[in-house]
């Protein structure tokens, strides 16, 4: 009997999910945890899971924790706050003072965190209950993953403390779309999908011994970065006749004359054409390693990169289950970098080697599991319509109910077996 369960709405895990079921009623466990994945707006998913338990008046667990968008769904999770998480994705996170992708990539201005979080803070628009909240982990514990900057390791930060606001800023301040330092005991911090996208063994290691992970991707998609890369080429490609429209406006209210405009408008599209025919010319493995030899034999090049980059080089050279090459190659990680104006910053290249290896490691974690630990991955059946940003609100709406239908799901299958594994405590 496997200790691993994949859970989503495919029949054919049915009986899987029957063998799995009668074995958790065999067992009794000392701590129930949940882990959250964060992927930006693919948390419309999660808050629809979340919300199908708090319908149920499901919570089992003694241990949350929460990576980025996850730990703001656990947010409302805890305070009991239904539709809580889906409004603040779906009002918030689409609205232009959070994001617009016009105005990053003519570097005018960045994604606006603050603003979002400030939203839902006590004095907010829409509060989060924070009495609530803390009356609900009486007794019980609750982490968002956060990573220091200095050393690139991952820590877990108390939710709904004095602090809360830079605990969410650095859970979620995702690096080059957010460019605010993040402050806490003289640390700075980053997003925690850098050093812990998925963290069951941070769960384990707190003594958890049954976890319920709740996912943003389909489990056998591990590739995370390479979702949100892709989601900036299409959605640029998709959107580029609303910039020339916009640069349009732009620039008549400037009075500028016809021929002007006309010349504005033939460079962005001879530039945006330029970019675009870059990202169709396939590079090859060998080009690949090497760039990873060129970085390891630079002086500037920080040493902690160089080990991972020569740990790591089958990875990166490895094609994807479509063919393509993997997101952590050399053009690709050069194209992002100078579409953020970063140029080859160090500090980034640094945070994808880290959040590579990171997600390897624990992927390894959950192909094996040590004794005694159960895990149960609750997951989109396939890859979810949302984007990571700039997500359509029909296909959030979407994921959203189909997050809420496998939620529903799975309390129908377990919240008995593991209602009694509390009440044998």
């Amino acid at each position: 009997m496997t200790n691993h369960l994949s859970f989503t709405l495919k029949e054919s895990d049915l009986q899987e999910i029957n063998n799995f079921s009668s074995a958790l009623a065999l067992s009794k466990y000392k701590k129930v945890a949940v882990v959250v994945q964060g992927g930006g707006q693919r948390g419309i998913f999660t808050a629809g899971v979340f919300d199908a338990f708090l319908e149920a008046n499901f919570d089992p667990f003694d241990l949350y924790i929460g990576t980025s968008a996850g730990a703001l769904n656990l947010s409302s999770y805890i305070s009991r706050q239904p539709r809580f998480g889906y409004h603040f994705i779906v009002d918030y996170t689409t609205h232009d003072n959070f994001f617009n992708l016009y105005k990053y990539l003519s570097k005018q201005k960045p994604m606006n965190l603050d603003w979002a979080i400030d939203c839902v803070s006590p004095s907010g628009i829409t509060p989060l209950d924070f009495e609530r909240a803390r009356q609900v982990l009486a007794g019980k514990e609750a982490l968002a993953s956060a990573t220091r900057k200095d050393t690139l390791d991952d820590i877990y930060l108390p939710m709904f403390g004095s602090d809360w606001h830079d605990v969410l800023r650095a859970t979620c301040a995702i690096p080059v779309l957010y460019n605010q330092p993040v402050n806490i005991n003289d640390l700075e911090w980053v997003d925690g999908g850098v050093s812990a996208a998925v963290p069951v063994q941070e769960a384990w290691r707190r003594g958890a011994d049954l976890v319920v992970v709740i996912r943003t991707e389909p489990v056998e998609e591990q590739d995370e970065w390479d979702d949100l890369f892709n989601d900036w080429r299409d959605k640029i490609e998709q959107s580029l006749p609303q910039y020339l429209e916009k640069l349009n406006i732009e620039k008549l209210n400037l009075n500028e004359s016809l021929d002007k405009l006309r010349t504005a408008r033939s460079d962005f599209r001879l530039r945006f054409q330029q970019w675009k025919q870059s990202w169709h010319d396939d590079p090859i493995a060998e080009q690949d390693a090497d760039f990873s030899d060129e970085l390891v034999a630079k002086l500037s090049t920080p040493e902690k990169v160089k080990l991972l980059l020569q740990d790591h080089k089958h990875h990166r050279l490895a094609r994807s289950d479509n063919g393509s090459w993997k997101w952590l190659k050399h053009n690709n990680i050069e194209r992002f970098l100078k579409l953020t104006g970063k140029g080859k910053n160090a500090d980034v290249l640094e945070m994808l080697t880290k959040y590579y290896k990171s997600y390897q490691d624990q992927c390894d974690f959950l192909s094996n599991l040590p004794e005694g630990l159960k895990v149960i991955q609750i997951a989109p059946e396939k890859g979810l319509k949302s984007r990571a940003l700039l997500s359509d609100r029909d296909d959030l709406e979407v994921d959203y109910r189909q997050g809420k239908i496998v939620g529903r799901e799975f309390v129908s299958h377990f919240a008995e077996l593991i209602r009694n594994t509390e009440q044998a405590k």
